[in-house]
């Protein structure tokens, strides 16, 4: 009965609802994937082209976090563990945080700079402090992916960056956030954390929603110029939470206008997956398309000013209006006319008490093994270090000083250089703000 009055109820806005999100996804010419699930359900609401494999971008650090996640439910690791910061992480195109070779974060630090920030150089650090190499972390993404029957996915780095290697598609996307909602709902706030600071850098997400459209509960936006403007949404309204993957908008504010108007649609709709034949994620057909589109003249043509523009653009839509400019003109959707906005939340190097560190590379804790070789020093140089047994082993009775990769001088150098910093007085601040440094272009959003 219920269910019944509903349907009558809402006909009239569902019908609304329906027309927009097809005159939105009219707008573009090249008919993007999209996909609507019931996540307590598992079942597709609304789908188009949902299996058709394309480039994942900086969603692939969904399932970067969920691997972490996994390493931390079964104790390889925990959430106060240091990583490191290794030359490889250091190396990597922006968007980044840019912290030295060396630098120590906690992994509920380098967490949140890898949803907020989409931070690259961290995505590396977290898959060689879990895993030992990007290489092995990347199998155990592929071993995950198998595992919850997201058939599309092919994972070869943990950020996203441009590699005609990794695939997904818009079902896998919405299978992976199911996966993370169920299995690890107490990282439900991780994704929903608005801004980080880090020093004097004020870092805000790439998701337009959480600030601006009600309910949204996460999660993660993604863009390189070959796949468009991604993003993985979340949102919760009456006790009833969706899952809209968009894939391919040709701008940052239709991506978001489009996941509005498939949110609204859905929500409208009664049923909610229960109680109807839709299919399950998983039992969506294979699509016909053999591989991914490369869509660089929709989102990055010359036209539209390349990819610096795009990049600005995705920015853009996440920065609030200022206080005295007139308000906006209504656009065709629910979002508020009014931004909502919450403090951030400190992030930064770990330059606390030391404690035994997942080590790079291939080492694991050192508390939880027997002593491991390092590489081989004379003596003498052995002998002044605290923590290092005269054979070149790491005494697990002591801590390092500093926590040491004896194989790696660069690492050592830069763990040694931010404990000086560290223990020094801090010198007077300038009167006057520092320069800026040239803004350089990233590939992730």
């Amino acid at each position: 009965m219920g269910i019944t009055n509903r349907a009558i109820t809402t006909t009239l806005v569902a019908g609304l609802a329906l027309g927009l999100a097809a005159s939105v996804a009219r707008s573009n010419p090249m008919a993007n994937p999209t996909i609507v699930v019931d996540a307590a359900s598992g079942r597709v609401l609304q789908q188009q082209d949902a299996t058709r494999p394309w480039y994942p971008a900086s969603l692939t650090k969904l399932m970067t976090a969920y691997t972490v996640f996994k390493a931390i439910k079964a104790g390889r690791v925990d959430l106060g563990t240091p990583i490191a910061i290794s030359p490889l992480a250091a190396r990597q195109a922006p968007s980044k945080m840019g912290y030295p070779v060396g630098t120590m974060i906690t992994i509920d630090d380098a967490l949140k700079m890898l949803v907020v920030h989409s931070a690259n150089d961290i995505a590396v650090a977290l898959a060689e402090g879990v895993s030992g190499s990007v290489d092995a972390f990347a199998a155990e993404m592929n071993a995950n992916s198998r595992a919850l029957g997201m058939a599309q996915s092919q994972w070869v780095n943990p950020n996203g960056l441009p590699d005609p290697r990794q695939i997904t598609s818009a079902r896998d996307m919405a299978v992976m956030a199911d996966a993370i909602i169920t299995q690890f709902p107490q990282y439900a706030s991780l994704f929903q954390i608005q801004t980080i600071q880090s020093g004097s850098r004020v870092m805000r997400t790439h998701n337009a929603l959480v600030y601006r459209y009600p309910g949204t509960d996460g999660m993660k936006t993604g863009f390189i110029c070959a796949a468009g403007f991604n993003v993985v949404a979340t949102a919760t309204r009456n006790g009833r939470k969706l899952i809209t993957v968009i894939m391919g908008a040709p701008t940052p504010k239709e991506r978001t206008n489009q996941a509005v108007a498939l949110f609204e649609a859905n929500y409208t709709n009664s049923g909610g997956g229960f109680f109807t034949k839709a299919p399950l994620a998983t039992q969506l057909p294979a699509s016909a398309y053999p591989g991914p589109t490369d869509i660089r003249d929709i989102a990055c043509s010359r036209k539209k000013g390349g990819s610096g523009a795009a990049e600005s653009a995705d920015t853009a839509e996440v920065q609030p209006g200022s206080p005295a400019a007139p308000a906006p003109a209504p656009e065709p959707s629910p979002l508020l006319a009014s931004w909502v906005t919450a403090p951030p939340i400190a992030v930064g190097p770990y330059l606390g008490p030391r404690r035994p560190i997942y080590s790079l590379p291939n080492t694991p804790i050192l508390a939880d093994l027997p002593p491991k070789p390092a590489k081989a020093l004379p003596a003498s140089k052995l002998a002044g270090k605290k923590g290092v047994t005269a054979a070149g082993y790491a005494d697990p009775g002591k801590s390092l000083a500093v926590p040491d990769q004896l194989t790696d001088s660069k690492l050592n150098k830069g763990r040694k250089n931010l404990k000086k910093a560290a223990d020094s007085k801090p010198k007077a601040q300038p009167k006057t703000p520092a320069k800026p440094p040239k803004r350089k272009v990233h590939h992730e959003g």
